[in-house]
């Protein structure tokens, strides 16, 4: 299969969220799996309180739990939509968080953190090594020496093909303003031969059975093989680098890809 539409450029790359932005809090708000280990990450390295940074926070989801747990946050995101609705979500912890429209990849804020995260695949819209090259090495230079930063993915490699023949039931929630059910059907395609797989997201507002109102919304992700992840990650400066397999904190398993859960890499700034 070849891609029938030009990949995102710098201009569009993120488009996506334009239309997530209204409805995702519905759909993603109340996602809990990745909270406590993102958070025991934040006690571990930093103690009770303390600032961290996190990568691609969206609307805001995460920054809350850290922000009601005491810890200050620097929030950052390539878009201005999502965190139009992170700044109303976050407004009542003002002078703890600072939110910043940025990209990774230009990412130049001028001070370090102990602790940088960047969870729930904000790295798979990474979609050339240059691109992961940059936002990491960007990352590494916003550590403090010793500092810790922690992503998490779902490459598929660690799940079966996706063939685009099916459409799954991803998430649903409810819209605060009709009360109108909303559901989340997701149509993923891995590429032949390329690192990319395709997601159709197509969004439903239903009154009963009926659809009364449709979005549909294209992604591309890119899936890196684990060793050009490393050596990416070690080129970028990180030296210890840990790999675990789900949120419970097992170690990853790359004999048995699907056994895992979930690629969480915690890589470390030496110097």
């Amino acid at each position: 299969m070849s891609l029938d539409w030009p990949m995102p450029d710098d201009d569009q790359a993120g488009d996506e969220y334009v239309k997530y932005a209204d409805v995702y809090d519905v759909l993603y708000g109340s996602r809990e799996v990745d909270e406590a280990f993102y958070l025991g990450c934040a006690r571990s390295e930093l103690g009770p309180g303390g600032e961290l940074l996190e990568i691609g926070c969206g609307t805001g989801r995460l920054s809350q739990r850290f922000l009601r747990e005491g810890y200050e946050l620097t929030c950052i995101d390539a878009s201005a939509h999502m965190l139009a609705q992170a700044r109303r979500a976050l407004a009542k912890y003002e002078g703890r968080v600072r939110i910043v429209h940025e990209d990774a990849r230009t990412l130049n804020l001028g001070r370090r953190f102990r602790l940088a995260m960047a969870p729930f695949a904000v790295v798979a819209h990474l979609l050339t090594n240059e691109d992961r090259y940059r936002a990491y090495r960007n990352v590494y230079e916003h550590l403090e020496p010793g500092g810790l930063f922690v992503f998490d993915d779902m490459p598929n490699w660690m799940a079966e093909p996706a063939d685009g023949r099916s459409l799954e039931m991803h998430s649903s929630g409810r819209c605060p303003t009709t009360g109108h059910p909303v559901r989340l059907l997701c149509n993923s395609v891995d590429v032949a031969d390329q690192p990319y797989s395709l997601r159709y997201d197509i969004i439903d507002w239903l009154d009963g059975e009926r659809i009364v109102k449709r979005t549909v919304i294209r992604a591309v992700f890119r899936n890196i093989a684990m060793d050009e992840e490393l050596a990416i990650l070690r080129d970028a400066g990180f030296g210890a680098i840990e790999l675990l397999g789900g949120f419970d904190g097992r170690p990853l398993d790359r004999t048995r890809p699907s056994s895992n859960e979930r690629l969480i890499v915690l890589a470390r700034r030496s110097s």
